[in-house]
């Protein structure tokens, strides 16, 4: 019976766990901008517009998520796109010794990394995948 409860205790904490992970926008370009305002200082006004930067960020990235006909190499390469954007306008809001810190602060941030959602394959991979599966393999 500890067995039996036990196990299901787990099973609860590790799903937990996985949902956890998974962050709104609004908790990320919160995240982000604390972050922010302890290494950089900003001031209560850079604050609430690098807040709303974040936030549009955050927004973008999880509508590019929920879109399963892009492929993993678009993802990768639109998310690269909003994040030098949302880069370039909170760097203009930043005085020139904040500009030195956000810089080191960009250098030391981690890459994204995608969460892994199979993406559906694109109409002519998807063809070709199918051809591949039907063609026999001569020798």
């Amino acid at each position: 019976m500890k067995k039996l409860v036990l196990t299901g205790i787990g099973f609860f904490l590790a799903l937990g766990l996985t949902f956890a992970q998974q962050a709104t926008p609004e908790e990320n370009a919160t995240k982000v901008t604390t972050e922010l305002t302890q290494k950089l200082s900003l001031t209560d006004e850079q604050k609430t517009a690098a807040y709303t930067i974040t936030l549009e960020q955050a927004k973008a990235e999880a509508a590019l998520l929920q879109d399963t006909a892009a492929t993993k190499e678009a993802l990768i390469e639109q998310f690269t796109k909003l994040q030098a954007d949302a880069d370039t306008k909170v760097d203009a809001l930043l005085t020139e010794d904040q500009k030195g810190l956000f810089k080191k602060v960009i250098e030391e941030r981690p890459a994204k990394v995608l969460p892994e959602v199979a993406p559906k394959p694109v109409q002519g991979e998807q063809k070709q995948e199918e051809q591949k599966e039907t063609t026999p393999v001569q020798q």
